[in-house]
């Protein structure tokens, strides 16, 4: 977590982010208009969830697995394309962002640097929490096909699906940087240039993200078709 700046941080410590928090940070689609009002509570909602200690965030507490409730193996591939769909969601908002970042350094922009260096941090955490969620379930079918001959093909997309899972974590470790980079560049960096940096990350991640979802629709075919309980 990266700690905010701004005039909301004041607010923090009387938030309690993890009451009724729908993923702690809800994502506006990518039509949704970006005005004072909604970075505010970004921002606010951001503060909070950085001033609450982790022990108070029951979200982030694992709790041991039931031994009896398992899931199997296509149960897992299917959790694994329910995230990678969650992280559309939140590239769509990235392009609704960079519409964003066009013109803030434009004198009535309705955000800051600052501000929009939050919103791409935001945005980034949310790309690690689904690709982190991707890479549990990923390294769990790998680890239970691993030990299969290596001409099987439910081993073969196992692996593929792996060594895609970490092309795009290294893309979004790219658009934390660019993240970073915002707040400190803001009298060099141009509106326009930061968007079409914004808008090719986020294109460069949805084309991983669609042929990871079509690895992983192989990977449920082959499991089902084989006999793995679905």
């Amino acid at each position: 977590m990266h700690t905010t700046t701004h005039n909301a941080a004041h607010k923090a410590v009387q938030a309690k982010p993890c009451q009724s928090c729908r993923d702690n940070f809800p994502l506006p689609e990518a039509q949704a208009v970006f005005d004072q009002h909604v970075v505010h509570g970004y921002l606010v909602r951001r503060s909070a969830s950085t001033a609450c200690p982790n022990t108070a965030k029951p979200c982030l507490v694992k709790e041991a697995p039931d031994p009896q409730g398992l899931p199997t193996l296509p149960q897992l591939v299917l959790e694994a394309q329910d995230f990678t769909e969650s992280l559309r969601t939140v590239l769509r908002a990235c392009h609704a962002i960079a519409a964003l970042a066009a013109g803030v350094t434009n004198p009535h922009a309705t955000v800051s640097m600052d501000g929009l260096g939050e919103l791409l941090h935001l945005h980034s955490d949310a790309m690690e929490q689904r690709l982190d969620a991707i890479g549990v379930r990923l390294d769990a079918v790998r680890t239970a096909t691993g030990a299969r001959d290596t001409s099987d093909r439910a081993r073969h997309l196992a692996m593929d699906a792996s060594d895609q899972h970490t092309h795009m974590c290294q893309a979004q470790l790219a658009f934390e940087a660019v993240a970073d980079m915002v707040p400190c560049a803001a009298d060099t960096l141009a509106g326009e240039n930061l968007a079409a940096a914004l808008r090719l990350l986020a294109d460069a991640m949805a084309e991983r993200t669609a042929a990871m979802d079509d690895m992983l629709d192989a990977l449920h075919a082959v499991l089902v078709q084989e006999g793995q309980p679905a």
